[in-house]
């Protein structure tokens, strides 16, 4: 796993941790986070993860947790099925709710 810090955040919320631990882990995702807005007093008491396919090698990923809300890309060629049965089963993120989106045809003219 790689964390990129090509743009101006490199900084992460403490409630990321666990999901730098699972990417490390499951290095056959070859996943790469790009760090991206943080905002806080947002209101939220759970914890959740929601993942939106742009395309298919980038997600955007949003994690919410504790008030605090953190914007990241992951970029991986991982199936979202491969990737959120993957995060269900990690014993740090089972107890997260885990939303997923296909956006990949929003923007495709037919």
């Amino acid at each position: 796993m790689h964390l990129n810090d090509r743009g101006t955040h490199t900084t992460v919320i403490e409630a990321v941790e666990p999901l730098l631990v699972f990417f490390s882990k499951n290095r056959e995702l070859k996943a790469q986070l790009s760090p991206g807005k943080i905002e806080g007093n947002i209101g939220a008491k759970s914890k959740s993860i929601k993942l939106k396919h742009l395309n298919d090698e980038v997600y955007e990923m949003v994690v919410t947790h504790n008030g605090s809300r953190q914007e990241f890309k992951l970029f991986t060629k991982a199936t979202a099925k491969v990737l959120v049965s993957l995060m269900k089963s990690d014993k740090k993120l089972r107890d997260w709710n885990i939303n997923y989106t296909d956006m990949r045809d929003v923007h495709k003219v037919k």
